[in-house]
């Protein structure tokens, strides 16, 4: 049978069809999206993180403490800024200043030394390695980068991101305390006693913005809760008008919530 004028016996071919702009665009809007879910769950992820490590520098820092105190009758390492200092008082008691590691200028006086509160640790080799002096969730203005030449030569003011109180609440246990705070760890209550935190001169040293770690004198590791940032807005945006007051009202919040324990 003849087939019909025009027809040439080629079948005809389907091509498939093409992704258009359109597919694209809504493509790209779905993997926004996604990416906008997922973006506070990574971000949640890693500060939890940062806060293992952080809480591990601290960990440190306070078995340094206790090492140290084990080898020097008992004291804690000394501060030119605690109101008892060892220095004679030469220097105003100043808790807010005491993330100081080694100060700039040092009179030349024997007893005295550049490396100064947790800075004792680095100088008599209990924790020398530097970057435990940091928090990887620091985002103010003394991170380890800023100090990393003074620590290769020794040399120059250096800053933690740790706060060290240098004293405790002495122990309700003891008759006849000379004192309320006292720089013998013996003597210091154990299970109410703050001695090493997060840091808390200015708002920027704040490291995770809600909340803070601190070591006890019992050997643990504590995380105060301050979702709100309550604590945080306490404290003054610029370093020159750091309030010694407010440092030493949260070291006995920090005692505090060991009740709450």
């Amino acid at each position: 049978m003849a087939s019909p004028v025009g027809d040439t016996g080629a079948k005809s071919v389907t091509r498939p069809r093409a992704f258009t702009i359109i597919d694209l665009l809504v493509s790209i809007s779905v993997i926004a999206v996604l990416i906008g879910i997922l973006l506070p769950s990574l971000s949640a992820v890693n500060e939890t993180a940062r806060r293992v490590v952080c809480q591990s520098n601290v960990r440190q820092l306070g078995l340094g403490v206790v090492m140290y105190a084990n080898d020097y009758g008992g004291y804690l390492p000394p501060s030119r800024y605690l109101p008892n200092g060892p220095y004679g008082g030469r220097v105003a008691p100043r808790p807010d200043k005491m993330l100081t590691l080694r100060v700039p200028f040092v009179e030349e006086i024997p007893v005295m030394s550049a490396w100064d509160g947790l800075g004792v640790l680095v100088h008599t080799e209990y924790v020398d390695v530097a970057k435990v002096y940091y928090c990887p969730s620091h985002r103010g203005e003394n991170p380890y980068s800023k100090f990393a030449d003074n620590w290769l030569r020794n040399r120059g003011e250096i800053v933690s991101n740790y706060h060290y109180r240098g004293e405790g609440p002495v122990s309700t246990s003891i008759r006849n305390a000379p004192a309320r705070t006292t720089r013998l760890l013996w003597a210091i209550d154990p299970a109410h006693s703050s001695l090493i935190a997060d840091g808390m001169r200015v708002r920027s040293d704040y490291n995770h913005r809600v909340g803070v770690n601190f070591f006890r004198a019992d050997l643990t590791i504590h995380w105060y809760d301050d979702p709100a940032g309550q604590l945080a807005l306490r404290l003054p945006v610029d370093k020159e008008a750091a309030d010694p007051e407010v440092v030493r009202e949260a070291w006995h919040e920090f005692d505090r919530s060991a009740n709450m324990d």
